[in-house]
């Protein structure tokens, strides 16, 4: 009986054999016979490095965020240092941006003031888009030295500024209604210097500085006026300032530097709106040109 009892007991364990198949045995039996045919087995080697799961990846972060806050908690001062100097950062720049903004808006303010006050003191109401000449000259003179005084004062207080470069327009012009075309062209080539060679604004200083020398019939100091205000980039007229430029060294007597900037113009833009004076002095230059 005991001998039977084993028996069965043997049996039930081969069944229970039978019966369980690990998954990787079964899935490998399946694969090595789909579709009737025994597939080669795979090859032996390196185990592949299946990817990771994102639980462990959590862990791993998880993992290395105890490791830094054990590694700050032994090392407060370092931390606290670096912390220190990245709010005291954070704040000098919020202080020296909001610094420039201020000085933005008093020179602009500043100005508007200095520049409606001329207007009230020429007789001009707000609205008026020019300035009438007073009818005593003597009153003209006398409000334009005075608020020649008023401009110096945005300009030598605001220096840089968008605003102390247009009081240096403003200021100009009054020296030179007053006959100083001389102080009035440093005026403008000072705002030039201290406002940045690349600034728009510039370029409008610098058109002033270019038609007091086509006044004066200094073509090549005009022509070369022009030229600085076509070369920078965001002034929107630019091709038209290098059209002008063409125009006055043509004056002076330098083609070939008046035919190179007008090629530049047709280079950067063949559609060039130009007015008829300046298509027409370039058409002859071209023409003459040809003829040699």
């Amino acid at each position: 009986m005991v001998a039977s009892r084993a028996k069965e007991a043997d049996t039930r364990d081969d069944s229970a054999t039978e019966l369980y198949t690990p998954p990787e045995v079964e899935t490998e039996a399946i694969a090595s016979t789909r579709g009737g045919k025994p597939l080669a087995r795979p090859k032996k080697g390196k185990a592949r490095r299946e990817p990771e799961s994102l639980a462990h990846t959590l862990d791993e972060i998880e993992s290395t965020g105890d490791r830094l806050g054990e590694w700050i908690s032994n090392n407060p001062r370092p931390i606290l240092a670096v912390g220190l100097a990245i709010v005291l950062l954070a704040a000098a720049y919020a202080m020296v941006t909001t610094t420039q903004e201020t000085a933005r808006e008093k020179a602009s303010a500043a100005l508007g003031r200095v520049q409606s006050d001329y207007r009230t003191a020429m007789g001009a109401s707000p609205d008026d888009t020019e300035i009438s000449e007073p009818a005593n000259p003597e009153t003209a003179r006398r409000v334009r030295e005075e608020f020649i005084e008023r401009f110096s004062e945005v300009l030598e207080q605001y220096p840089g500024t968008v605003a102390a470069a247009l009081a240096a327009l403003d200021l100009g012009t009054l020296q030179e209604k007053l006959g100083r075309s001389d102080d009035a062209v440093a005026t403008w080539l000072g705002a030039v210097e201290r406002i940045g060679p690349d600034a728009p604004v510039g370029a409008l200083v610098e058109l002033r500085v270019a038609a007091a020398y086509e006044a004066e019939g200094r073509w090549l100091e005009a022509g070369e006026a022009f030229e600085r205000a076509a070369s920078i980039e965001d002034f929107p007229m630019r091709l038209r300032a290098r059209a002008e430029a063409a125009r006055c060294f043509a004056e002076a007597g330098e083609v070939d530097r008046a035919l190179a900037a007008f090629a530049r113009v047709e280079a950067d833009d063949p559609n060039t709106f130009l007015p008829a004076h300046l298509s027409a002095r370039i058409r002859e230059l071209q023409a003459a040109q040809r003829l040699q």
